[in-house]
């Protein structure tokens, strides 16, 4: 009876919206799991309540901004934006069944995009943290220290295992991202261990010799079932991983505990990484390599942020080098 009603709807023209939201989320299933989740919950949560009983032939351009402009009231320019794509792209599957011949989304104006600002530890702040969690044989310290010290994703350093980790080689191989998936029992998730956000993720980053030290006193502090090859770096006793908003809430407490500013997130680990690299002299093209990016824009527009001191660094190599011309100059004048 639903297939007769569906085929009568497209037959007349008067298909509702929920019909092509389920349509393309159907069409979604090569997607990562999360990515996935996203949009459903997008769609759910503010396309729904509002266009999904509507035929997709009398919606148009004027109502689509109305409704952009009410949401943008209440979220964020990103989200807005995520959501747009979302609607867009059904409308774009609806001119593909011939149900529509124009997308409605077209001449919507969407709120200007907010730059992504990136904060990075200041120098003193990051030596105060690896000072203090470097002997440590907590694991959710050495979280924040894989962090820090391999430019790692939260995703990528709960999916750490032991197997990952070449002590012979002094490399560690980043092959996997833990997810979070419907289990199916109301809002539950469960985690899945999957691949990396994108193909240049999935890399090899050379290990430092002392940070690879204290990987390894770590590892030697571990029970048997936690040193198996399968079991997870940064593991409960039982050798299973921790959820990420466990290693989110003990980072805030570890911040709290040295008065380091508590703006800080997690990801700013992964930014002060990208910087102190920077400032090392360590070229774009490797440093985008070592954060598994695939162009280097996205390197420098999102992730490097110079420290005030380093500013003032290369300022004065500026200044040497005008004294040592204005030295040459004399040197020449009297000479002659």
């Amino acid at each position: 009876m639903k297939r007769l009603k569906e085929f009568i709807n497209f037959f007349v023209g008067t298909v509702p919206m929920d019909t092509f939201f389920d349509k393309w989320l159907e069409s979604k299933n090569h997607l990562k799991a999360q990515t996935k989740r996203t949009y459903t919950q997008l769609i759910n949560r503010y396309l729904r309540p509002v266009f999904g009983e509507k035929s997709v032939k009398i919606i148009a351009g004027e109502e689509v901004q109305l409704f952009i402009n009410r949401i943008q009231e209440e979220l964020s320019a990103k989200t807005v934006h995520e959501i747009y794509r979302c609607l867009r792209a059904v409308f774009e599957l609806a001119i593909e069944n011939k149900i529509i011949e124009k997308n409605p989304c077209e001449k919507v104006i969407l709120p200007p995009k907010e730059k992504a600002k990136a904060m990075s530890l200041s120098i003193e702040d990051q030596e105060k943290l690896e000072n203090t969690l470097g002997q440590s044989s907590k694991a959710l310290d050495i979280a924040i220290l894989l962090a820090l010290n391999l430019g790692l994703r939260l995703s990528e350093v709960i999916a750490l295992r032991w197997q990952d980790i070449h002590f012979n080689e002094n490399v560690v191989s980043i092959r996997h991202s833990m997810e979070r998936i419907p289990s199916g029992d109301g809002h539950k998730t469960v985690a899945h261990l999957g691949t990396p956000k994108t193909q240049s993720s999935q890399r090899k980053i050379p290990l430092e010799f002392e940070f690879s030290k204290c990987l390894k006193e770590y590892f030697q502090k571990q029970t048997p079932v936690q040193k198996r090859p399968d079991a997870f770096v940064v593991g409960k006793k039982d050798g299973n991983s921790y959820h990420g908003r466990t290693i989110e809430r003990h980072f805030k407490k570890r911040l709290k505990e040295l008065m380091i500013s508590e703006s800080y997130t997690f990801h700013s680990l992964r930014h002060s990484f990208a910087t102190r690299a920077m400032e090392s002299g360590v070229v774009i093209k490797v440093i985008s390599a070592l954060l598994g990016h695939s162009q280097t824009a996205t390197t420098t527009d999102i992730y490097l942020h110079l420290s005030e001191t380093f500013i003032r660094q290369e300022m004065m190599k500026m200044k040497d080098f005008r004294k040592k011309k204005r030295s040459k100059s004399t040197r020449d004048r009297y000479a002659a």
